[in-house]
């Protein structure tokens, strides 16, 4: 994906990039993508209509598929056969990514610490410079998830995106759920209405968005900590109250 050359106040966001992947698993220190997606979406020139631009594609991860991961996101070896490998790919969104930020852009994900997490270790893996050491203190990141346990606390049920999409109105056919472009779409459009519902996430600056999304998602974690303490269970590794992007190693 390329982006315009453009000069904005640091303070403002602009524009949203949505970013998703499709994995080999559920851990983003060992799993790996499979496939990818970013969605761009900003003001048009001059009062015109929101542009919207689709950068998607298949990852070839070097690795097979678990069949379970392929039951959910439904990318078989025989699909990604032939497709531009970890090494192209991971730099190619990493590029895309410190371009948005530089552009005044905020990405936008649905528990977006998970995907962002796995592209910085992909990137460490394979001697790649990480997001990181590409930009210091990266730039605005919104995530959904974050926002809907943080404005909407004490709600019962699950808060998958088709949960979140159902909640807010949005919508998305299940069998579509999963596929990465899919999934980025309908995450712009629960952030919309997020901003429309909750006026603390609307009167956000862009160099307040990230700080205020990691008071958030710490606070909803150590509650979510206690809670597991409180069962017996072991208290989740320091490393994961990093975000949006979290660190590996022992608690």
């Amino acid at each position: 994906m390329t982006h315009d050359s453009v000069t904005h106040d640091p303070a403002s966001v602009t524009s949203l990039l949505a970013f998703d992947l499709e994995t080999t698993g559920i851990d983003p220190f060992t799993d790996v993508p499979v496939s990818y997606a970013l969605v761009l979406k900003r003001p048009g020139a001059d009062g015109a209509a929101t542009e919207v631009s689709v950068d998607s594609g298949l990852i070839d991860p070097g690795r097979p598929i678990p069949s379970a991961s392929t039951a959910v996101h439904h990318i078989t070896d025989e699909m990604v056969s032939g497709a531009p490998g970890l090494h192209e790919s991971a730099e190619a969104v990493a590029t895309a990514l410190v371009a948005a930020w530089a552009d005044g852009t905020a990405i936008v994900g649905m528990n977006v610490s998970y995907d962002l997490t796995m592209l910085e270790t992909v990137l460490a893996r394979l001697d790649l410079p990480t997001l990181q050491q590409r930009r210091p203190g990266l730039g605005p990141v919104y995530d959904v998830l974050v926002l809907d346990r943080t404005f909407d606390r004490f709600r019962k049920g699950k808060r998958t995106l088709t949960d979140l999409c159902r909640h807010y109105g949005v919508d998305l056919d299940d069998d579509a759920a999963h596929d990465a472009a899919v999934d980025c779409l309908a995450t712009l459009d629960v952030l919309e209405q997020m901003v429309e519902r909750y006026p603390e996430v609307a009167a956000l600056q862009g160099d307040q968005v990230s700080p205020r999304m990691g008071e958030w998602y710490r606070a909803w974690l150590g509650n979510f900590n206690d809670y597991r303490m409180s069962n017996g269970d072991e208290s989740i590794a320091d490393g994961h109250f990093e975000w949006p992007i979290h660190q590996a190693g022992p608690q």
